[in-house]
């Protein structure tokens, strides 16, 4: 039986690192600095179903792998969560962010998860950046000893004077960080592949996921500095993963970089951004926005 589980589970972690969730967050805000930050998470039905396989082979989910392995039941509780437990999540959006209501259910997909709303009385007091990742999420890879840290990833902050607001984002400064590690890179090496071969056997298992973090300005938008502009909706940033890890100019660049890591560059990785079918990334550090 042992044997079985840790079958199962190398297909579970194969989810977890791809193909688990998809989530978007959507902060709006309106001319006196008053707002919401809407944020959806929904995770895929078949790696919900292995676990409940799991579940339903008897004993408890945490640190079936052996040591340092990661709690698998807080997955089930991250797609499912409680209202206390979102209260308690609001604090990760910045100071003064309320829970307002969550809708739990499934996607246009059949993703089961749930969306949650939050309220801000002042948008210069809201930042976005891996500490705004639900609670659950936070406990579950805190469980395999590993840590999530505020300062990589990119940031997401504001300012607002009178009706012009400042968007600063380090989402395209944070680059590729965390997409081909040195123990991925070591991997596809000992398997005599090269990186954007060893992205591509990934892309499968990451099918139909995408993260997005979104700007609508309630009013209007009078004019702005952002580049990717809908109406009055911006896009910071939106990315499908399978089509980055097919995408050959992505491909290219990990090869180039893993014989030459001095070609990552900031400007090297907007460059590349620039290119991607499935990226849509607001390269400025900075943008504004005028509201109406």
């Amino acid at each position: 039986m042992n044997r079985m589980i840790s079958l199962l589970l190398v297909g579970v972690f194969s989810l977890l690192a791809t193909s688990c969730v998809r989530t978007s967050a959507v902060v709006k805000v309106k001319k006196d600095g008053t707002g919401s930050i809407i944020s959806r998470y929904y995770f895929s039905p078949q790696m919900l179903a292995m676990i409940k396989q799991l579940e339903g082979l008897g004993g408890g989910l945490e640190g079936v792998v052996g040591a340092g392995g990661p709690n698998l039941g807080l997955i089930g509780e991250m797609a499912t969560p409680d209202e206390e437990s979102l209260r308690k999540d609001a604090a990760n959006y910045g100071e003064g962010v309320r829970y307002t209501k969550h809708e739990p259910g499934k996607d246009d997909e059949g993703w089961e998860g749930y969306l949650v709303t939050y309220d801000f009385d002042d948008i210069r007091k809201v930042r976005i950046d891996q500490n705004s990742v639900p609670g659950k999420a936070r406990e579950f890879v805190e469980s395999s000893g590993e840590e999530i840290k505020a300062d990589t990833g990119g940031s997401l902050t504001f300012a607002l004077e009178g009706d012009v607001l400042t968007v600063k984002t380090s989402f395209a400064k944070a680059g590729l960080e965390g997409m081909m590690d040195d123990e991925q890179l070591a991997q596809a090496k000992a398997m005599g592949m090269t990186p954007s071969q060893s992205m591509k056997m990934a892309a499968g298992m990451a099918e139909g996921m995408r993260a997005g973090v979104f700007l609508r300005a309630e009013g209007g938008i009078a004019e702005t500095t952002a580049a990717h502009v809908t109406g009055d909706l911006i896009t910071l940033s939106d990315a499908d993963v399978a089509k980055i890890l097919n995408d050959p100019d992505f491909g290219a660049f990990l090869d180039k970089a893993a014989l030459d890591p001095k070609i990552v560059t900031v400007e090297s990785v907007k460059e590349l951004f620039g290119t991607l079918e499935g990226m849509t990334v607001e390269t400025a550090d900075e943008i504004t926005v005028k509201l109406k």
